[in-house]
Formats: structure tokens, C-alpha cells, sequence
């Protein structure tokens, strides 16, 4: 479930507070009565913005607003998807939304219950999921392009996958600013590494240039060239459930040397592909990509209708947001390790 906790500021008046809940698979945010979310200001499009869910994700998209969607403090270029987080910020010019997203807890906690019975219960609950997160391995869903809905499942006996547009790839991407062999994808014992295979329209990671290689977290955004997808590791809530169990502390494997900073033009060689507009000399280069603050469609200005009541207002929406790193997963051995150790801690309770 997605909760969106909305302050608008209204000139001369005390900022107000809307509130919004679905299980929906699409949100529309607009001033428009139809909109799932209704936020009457008029600096608002009667569509401004759709919020969708699938495979337990939630992603948002500008729908061609005069004043654009901010994510995060970064303006969504057009026909841009971003991977939605529990404490994002959405800017709608006047109005500022608060994302919670609830996710299902394998450990509930019990006042007042001791070590021995949370660690119990943390056993049972991850062995009963186990099996279930066994059935699909990690994978890549592609968020935009020609291959938008697609999984890429790293499952089987290999280790090492390729992204590119041959079809000698494993995963192949129907972009042509995608090179034949561009990206890589490595397993070891701590989980995947992505690395650039010298393509000219290079790999980011969470919007981050990747220089050499860059180990691979639950619900990291990976930009191919234009092509965005996100990774999905299905085993990640098992490891997050073990945070609850007291004692346990989960050592970050160390990163291989990645990223610089902010995407960049890059001139690495290239195996090939097709000529940019701006320079066709230079094969598979993309346009520049829009700059912040730039408008989208040009939409007349529409009349203003402040339809809003009295809400009480979150004290929360007016805070500074928090920032959250994600928890890097532990290699499998050692979950494997943990759990058989519990087993045995509770059979020698038990007996």
C-alpha cells in the first residue's frame, strides 16, 4: 500500500494538508476532479502525474504538466520513470508530497518479548519464506522503450550475463543508442556486479556514472544507454527481517572500485551502433538530456479552484526529509550459516 501525505501552500493562508491511500495499480495526481489524488490549486494540470505499481514497485511519470514533476529535488524529464522509495518527496510547483509505502514485515514485534522467542519467531518466518523467495532469482524490469515490462531473470548456472542490442546478448535491449555488447552483469559469493562494457552511452547506477564496475543493491535504478531498469532482488526482504532480531548486524561486503559522479558524454570506445542526429560521425551518441527546469507541453494557464477544507496538517510533512541508504544483501552462504545456527539454537531450547 502507497500513502501519499500532501502540504499545499496557498498565498496568504496556512499551509493544509491532504491525504491519499490505494492498493491501485495507477494513481492519477491532479487538479482534476477525476484524479485519483485531487490537489485544487490551479498551478496544477488536471493530470499532472501517474504513480503506478507492479511487481511491488511504485513508479512515477510526469503526464506532460506545464510546470513539471520534482522527485527528490530533480526534475523528471520528459517521458522519464522513477523508481518511487518510502520517504521520497514529491514537488507539484505549490504542493509537496510525502511518499510512505508499507511493505509486509516477516518479524511483528511483541512487547515485552525476550531474545530467545524474537530470534525463534525470525527462523520460523524466514524459513517459511525461504522456499518462496527461492522460486525466482534476482532480475532486472525494464521501466521505458521498446522493452518496457520486460524481466531479465538471472537464474541457472551462469555467472556472467550481457546487455546489448546483439542478439548474441543475454539480455537483449531493442534500443539502437544501445551498443551490441554494453553492459555486463557478474555473480559472485557477495551477489552482482554490473560493469560497462566500453559502450559509447555508458551504465549509471542510481543516476551515478559507473567508470569500472559497481556492486548491485534491491532496488537499484540501472540506466543502459536511454534504456532505464531496475533491479529487484526477491531475497532482500529476508536479509531486512533479520535487522529485527536483536544482536544481529549485517556487515556490508566491500564495494569494487565504480562510480564517479553525475552522467557525463562519455567517449569510450564503442563496438558500434548508429549515428547520433546532432553528429553523425559519432556512432549510437544521445542528444543531451533536458535541462532542469525546463518546461514540458505548452498548457494555457487554467483558473484557479481552491476547493480544499480543513485538514489537520502531519507536523512530519513540514520536516526535513531523512535520507535512507538501502541495506546491502549478505551473500547467501552466510544466511544459509545463520539460519542453521538458530535452528540448533532452538532445538537445544526446546529439548
Amino acid at each position: 500500500m502507497i500513502r501519499l501525505n500532501a502540504v499545499i501552500e496557498i498565498e496568504g493562508q496556512a499551509p493544509r494538508a491532504l491525504a491519499h491511500e490505494s492498493t491501485a495499480q495507477a494513481i492519477i495526481l491532479g487538479r482534476d476532479g477525476s484524479a485519483d489524488f485531487q490537489i485544487p490549486l490551479s498551478t496544477i494540470s488536471r493530470q499532472h502525474a501517474r504513480i503506478a505499481e507492479a511487481d511491488g514497485l511504485y513508479v512515477i511519470e510526469d503526464l506532460g504538466s506545464t510546470h513539471g514533476t520534482i522527485v527528490n529535488g530533480r526534475k523528471l524529464a520528459k517521458g522519464e520513470k522513477k523508481v518511487l522509495k518510502d520517504g521520497d518527496i514529491i514537488e507539484l510547483t505549490k504542493a509537496k508530497v510525502k511518499v510512505s509505502i508499507e511493505t509486509e514485515k516477516l518479524i511483528e514485534s511483541v512487547p515485552g518479548e525476550g531474545t530467545k522467542a524474537i530470534a525463534a519467531r525470525a527462523v520460523q518466518g524466514i524459513l517459511g519464506r525461504l522456499g518462496e523467495a527461492r522460486s525466482e532469482g534476482p532480475y532486472f524490469r525494464v521501466l521505458n522503450g521498446a522493452d518496457e515490462g520486460t524481466r531479465f531473470t538471472m537464474q541457472g548456472n551462469f555467472t556472467e550475463w550481457n546487455f546489448g542490442r546483439s542478439k548474441d546478448c543475454e539480455f537483449v535491449l531493442n534500443d539502437p543508442n544501445v551498443s551490441r555488447r554494453h553492459a555486463r552483469v557478474k555473480k559472485d559469493w557477495s551477489g552482482f556486479i554490473i560493469e560497462d562494457l566500453g559502450s559509447k552511452n555508458g551504465v549509471l547506477v542510481n543516476e551515478q556514472l559507473v567508470k569500472k564496475s559497481r556492486r548491485l543493491k534491491d532496488r537499484d535504478e540501472v540506466t543502459i544507454g536511454p534504456v532505464k531498469a531496475v533491479y529487484i532482488d526477491p531475497d532482500a526482504d529476508l536479509l531486512r527481517a533479520l535487522e529485527d532480531v536483536p544482536g544481529f548486524k549485517v556487515e556490508e561486503p566491500i564495494e569494487p572500485e565504480s562510480n564517479g559522479g553525475e552522467a557525463s558524454v562519455m567517449g569510450a570506445p564503442d563496438d558500434g551502433g548508429p549515428a547520433s542526429m546532432d553528429n553523425p560521425g559519432t556512432e549510437g551518441a544521445l542528444p543531451p538530456p533536458p535541462m532542469p527546469g525546463e518546461g514540458t507541453l505548452n498548457q494555457q494557464p487554467e483558473a484557479d479552484d481552491d476547493g480544499l477544507g480543513d485538514v489537520e496538517i502531519d507536523p512530519e510533512l513540514l520536516a526535513e526529509r531523512q535520507s535512507k541508504l538501502p541495506t546491502e544483501w549478505i551473500v547467501i552462504g552466510l544466511v544459509t550459516l545463520l539460519i542453521a545456527a538458530s535452528v540448533t539454537l532452538i532445538l537445544a531450547i526446546l529439548t
